[in-house]
């Protein structure tokens, strides 16, 4: 009896032909093999290749982390059949709050947790957890940049490998590059490929917003959705950009080989202002602008600078005298490169900032002072920052619950005990799980609670940590149970 055996190859398959066995009784007979024949120089070459490869893979992708945020949606109110339930089924039926899960990656870039990510895997979440290299997770607090898509979360955790951070200034077209983290959800992630170009201007929509990118780095490793807040890595293994963006393609918007990502010397300048005052504010001139023309840098006595188009009334530009017209040719003594680097100089001043500027009009020299403001997308951001910052929870607030009368009907049947009846519990909050709808709260670590008012006090006086113990009558079936809840003060 023959036996056939077939290995069957995923994409990718083997260097070489691989060779086909025909099992037979007495022994196997070998086809004929295609084999590359290498030179000692060529093989040494492309194991000195994989060699470097394979260390860059272990020694970056442990710095980077997979993003779960969850943003919480607005629950509908109750109809009217619900409200009838709710009434007279003593609370059971509930209206569980909904949430949207995104996922996204990030990159540690300092030990004692510190990470970077997008602002737009992260704005607006109410819960943000971090996965490990190692499968381990922590809870994470965010600091945003939102105009600048850049955002900094910060766990618990110590002694982290941290990403060696490099120069994006001296990225070139033609350089290899790396993409790495969670496309699709699939964890730790390496792509390859080289750097297609730099200096790309994009306005790109989403996350709620639309923002103009002015400096974004162009590779062709693979990018895809859950990409972003990831690194952009080189051949030496440093940080050049964090990826953020790609031209979709096809149903699935998937990648064709066209990302993006931003230079991490803009990130770093990002970050710095995040840790050391909260928030991210641009300095503000109120000029639109752009690069000098080719055949106007005769006719402006120019060869580099940024010429004014337009200025805005009654901004920082208008209040020191600047024209259109004018071309800006330094900043505080740094010659103005092109647009993109006077942005970005004016940016990084930050608001209130005092600049000497020079300027050339009708092709006489002039140093014109002006104090900067803050960008008004910066100003709306901090506006609604505020806005949405909740006030100091109370105890309540805390747990996920709110209380209030108990119905009369349910009063009667409890035998007239005082206490105090749940209206609502919130999804996963400390509460969830353990109290319900319904619930009459009796006493909170045996101290009797009759009002609202009882409750936050004797909940008050439980420290962060501690356990708090619940006596609580509870409807089952119809019937009135006495029962225990147990579950730790957040």
């Amino acid at each position: 009896m023959v036996k056939r055996w077939h290995l069957i190859l995923g994409l990718g398959g083997l260097i070489g032909a691989a060779a086909t066995y025909v099992a037979v009784q007495g022994g196997a007979i070998a086809q004929e093999r295609a084999v590359v024949s290498f030179t000692p120089q060529e093989r040494a070459t492309l194991t000195s290749l994989e060699s470097a490869l394979t260390r860059i893979a272990e020694t970056v992708q442990p710095t980077v982390v997979h993003i779960r945020a969850t943003r919480q949606v607005a629950a509908r109110p109750r109809d009217e059949m619900e409200e009838f339930l709710f009434e007279f089924g003593r609370g059971r039926i509930q209206v569980p709050q909904p949430r949207v899960e995104g996922q996204g990656s990030g990159v540690i870039i300092r030990s004692d947790g510190y990470i970077v990510t997008n602002d737009h895997v992260v704005g607006g979440a109410t819960d943000v957890e971090v996965t490990f290299y190692d499968g381990t997770k922590a809870k994470g607090e965010v600091l945003r940049a939102p105009s600048a898509d850049i955002a900094v979360i910060k766990v618990d955790r110590k002694n982290l490998p941290a990403a060696e951070l490099g120069d994006s200034s001296t990225v070139k077209p033609g350089q290899i590059a790396f993409a790495i983290g969670s496309p699709f959800g699939l964890e730790n992630t390496l792509t390859m490929g080289i750097i297609s170009a730099v200096g790309r201007r994009e306005v790109i929509p989403g996350a709620g917003r639309t923002r103009f990118y002015t400096d974004l780095i162009q590779t062709d490793a693979a990018i895809n959705s859950g990409n972003s807040g990831g690194p952009l890595v080189n051949s030496r293994g440093e940080v050049i950009g964090i990826n953020t963006a790609i031209v979709a393609g096809g149903l699935t918007g998937g990648n064709v080989g066209i990302g993006f990502a931003i230079p991490i010397n803009r990130v770093k300048t990002i970050v710095q202002q995040l840790l050391e005052k909260g928030a991210y504010r641009r300095g503000y001139l109120g000029v639109a602008l752009t690069d000098i023309p080719a055949d106007m840098k005769d006719e402006l006595k120019a060869e580099q600078g940024v010429l004014i188009r337009s200025v805005e009334q009654d901004t920082p530009a208008a209040r020191a005298g600047i024209e259109p017209g004018d071309v800006i040719t330094e900043v505080d003594g740094t010659p103005v490169k092109n647009e993109n680097h006077f942005r970005e100089m004016i940016a990084d001043k930050g608001p209130n900032a005092k600049v000497r500027l020079k300027v050339l009009r009708d092709g006489k020299l002039l140093t014109i002072e002006a104090t900067l403001g803050v960008h008004p997308e910066d100003a709306q951001d901090a506006e609604a920052a505020s806005a949405e910052r909740p006030a100091e929870k109370g105890t309540l607030e805390k747990l996920g619950i709110t209380v209030g009368e108990t119905p009369s009907a349910l009063q009667r049947e409890l035998g007239n005990t005082q206490g105090v009846y749940v209206r609502s519990v919130a999804p996963n909050s400390p509460a969830a799980g353990e109290l319900a709808e319904g619930d009459v709260i009796v006493s909170v670590n045996r101290t009797p609670v009759k009002t609202a008012a009882e409750l936050e006090r004797a909940l008050s006086q439980v420290p962060s940590g501690r356990a708090v113990r619940m006596r609580v009558l509870r409807q089952v079936d119809g019937r009135t149970m006495e029962v225990l809840v147990m579950f730790r003060m957040p």
